[in-house]
């Protein structure tokens, strides 16, 4: 019997969750433009890092823009790479990405009116880096010229400086719960939907994170506990989920191929044949809803 059994009683209630991946997450984008073309409304959204930004604009109602931040955006200088972490110690340039471009006056701005006005819910997660305990923050975390919970989930340990909010220290969701389908059940979801960019038989290699997680140690301890970890609690998930699929209590999404396309490897058409994929595999979440 599984663990997150539907009452069978009023309407079914479905949670949307995009699980993020850095530039793989254009897969993400390609899903979500699908949903946005068939006007599919899904009410309860999760989003762990570049997920959280999907869904953001998801709700937004913005068609095409998140598909910017993977294809054109990431090209700029300003935007990501080796000058941005020299010159600024993090590989992404967050107040370029969420201030600059994305603000009420910026160049391409996210629409943080229609966001708040949406009935659709989002919850952000991030990791507090002084405990390594994941964080969920509100829809109502942002407004406008304030995305840093946002910024917060999207911040890669290591690779950027700690996203700050109110004086204390925050990192990428993915460290510490990053397949959140719990918190869907426990926001009152019935089925669960979501987005992985990669294949959904490639599991964590805990190799990746031993290094990152030694460096991270020497100032963030707890932080890199929850890195050290990864691995194990990103297959732990990943097993159950698979299981709920099973059920029929869950659908995933996700690529058969990366297109090599990484976290921050993004190859201009590697990222369009990535984000086709995803808008392709977006009907199977029509199918699964209807």
């Amino acid at each position: 019997m599984s663990r997150y059994p539907y009452s069978g009683i009023g309407k079914m209630e479905f949670a949307l969750i995009d699980i993020g991946g850095g530039m793989r997450d254009a897969f993400g984008a390609g899903v979500l433009d699908y949903l946005m073309d068939r006007h599919i409304d899904i009410s309860t959204c999760i989003g762990v890092s570049a997920g959280a930004s999907n869904l953001a604009t998801y709700i937004a109602g913005q068609r095409g823009r998140i598909r910017k931040f993977y294809e054109v955006y990431p090209n700029r200088r300003e935007y990501m790479g080796l000058w941005q972490f020299i010159r600024y110690g993090s590989l992404l340039n967050m107040k370029y990405i969420y201030e600059t471009i994305s603000f009420p006056d910026g160049e391409d701005p996210f629409g943080i009116e229609a966001y708040a006005a949406s009935h659709k819910d989002l919850t952000i997660v991030a990791t507090d880096a002084l405990t390594g305990n994941p964080v969920y923050f509100p829809k109502s975390s942002l407004r406008p010229f304030d995305m840093r919970a946002m910024e917060a989930s999207c911040t890669i340990p290591v690779l950027c400086r700690p996203t700050i909010i109110d004086g204390h220290p925050y990192y990428d969701g993915g460290i510490s719960d990053p397949i959140p389908f719990r918190k869907a059940f426990e926001k009152g979801a019935d089925k669960a939907i979501v987005i992985i960019t990669k294949r959904k038989d490639d599991f964590r290699d805990p190799e990746r994170d031993r290094r990152p997680a030694r460096l991270l140690s020497r100032k963030y301890p707890e932080a890199a506990r929850a890195l050290s970890s990864r691995a194990d609690t990103y297959n732990r998930q990943l097993r159950e989920l698979i299981d709920l699929e099973k059920e029929g209590k869950a659908l995933i999404v996700a690529p058969d191929d990366t297109c090599g396309v990484t976290t921050t490897k993004h190859r201009t058409d590697d990222v369009i044949r990535l984000y086709t994929k995803g808008y392709e595999q977006g009907k199977a979440i029509e199918d699964f809803i209807s």
